[in-house]
């Protein structure tokens, strides 16, 4: 019997990927979209039910857990993937840019998380994948709010590992450095921006690298994840510039790579640091702004 995952957040990129590689393993799957015209994305796929879902909608979100799990019956995995990227100096953001950010990419992941817990609990198995940021290890400047939100879901999987682990349900945490996704192409940005910060806003994005992974990476370490047997692991992290991170911490210690990581992002990266960090990746970010 076919196994069935639900993946929020389809209709490109990541999402997108995660979908293909589920059903391309045999897996049903239950995938959201928030626009009627996205409903036939995934139409190559017959063993995908693509159902409309906003998870800044709460109130629909459990109407749409119980048709989830009656279009095959059961879900057994669950991958919170929709999200957002608000960019701009933390003076410069709105409060509602701040609440539309944390109602995304946190409120409605917990939502989403609450409304299939109780048929996890009472199967006594599953797994939840909530997709977090390598900004959840370390805050960039000009995107903040975005690292905050998602270092909130990273902590938020770490503690509902533990309040799960009785029951047989695993959570795990996705750690994605950068990735060619649309992503870039959903930006919300900080208006009337001063322009005392107009100098090291240019300083910053001229020394990123407008390369990522493809989303194909980690959607590959979310299928890990998923069947990985290692109950007690929660973080996994994907492409070359975040799996570097955890051993760059090792070996520099806490302060020290601190020191290394702000240099680094404002674009004076030590010798040291090119040689312990990679870039993200060859392919070209897709970006508006």
């Amino acid at each position: 019997m076919s196994k069935v995952i639900v993946v929020t957040g389809t209709a490109t990129g990541l999402g997108k990927a995660t979908v293909d590689k589920f059903a391309t393993a045999g897996w049903n799957v239950v995938a959201t979209v928030r626009k009627t015209a996205d409903l036939a994305v995934h139409e190559g796929h017959p063993q995908v039910k693509t159902l409309l879902l906003d998870v800044d909608d709460e109130q629909a979100i459990p109407d749409f857990a119980q048709q989830a799990v009656q279009q095959f019956g059961r879900v057994d995995a669950l991958v919170n993937n929709a999200g957002y990227y608000q960019m701009g100096p933390v003076e410069s953001t709105s409060m509602a840019q701040v609440h539309r950010q944390f109602q995304t990419n946190v409120f409605g992941l917990v939502a989403v998380t609450k409304a299939f817990l109780p048929f996890f609990r009472s199967q006594r198995s599953g797994v939840i994948v909530n997709i977090s940021s390598l900004t959840a290890e370390q805050g960039y400047p000009y995107s903040a709010v975005y690292a905050a939100s998602k270092a909130a879901v990273a902590t938020l999987s770490e503690g509902l590992s533990m309040e799960m682990a009785e029951f047989g349900v695993v959570v795990r945490s996705i750690m994605p450095g950068q990735h060619a996704t649309r992503i870039f192409t959903k930006i919300d940005a900080a208006t009337d921006v001063a322009e005392d910060y107009q100098a090291g806003i240019e300083s910053f994005f001229s020394a990123t690298p407008m390369t990522g992974s493809s989303p194909t990476v980690t959607a590959d370490v979310i299928y890990q994840a998923v069947l990985d047997p290692q109950g007690t692991r929660v973080r996994y992290y994907s492409g070359p510039d975040s799996t570097a991170i955890p051993t760059a911490k090792r070996i520099l210690g806490p302060q020290l790579y601190w020191e290394e990581f702000r240099e680094a992002a404002a674009g004076r990266p030590s010798a040291l640091w090119s040689a312990l960090v990679p870039a993200p990746g060859s392919e070209p970010l897709q970006r508006d702004v």
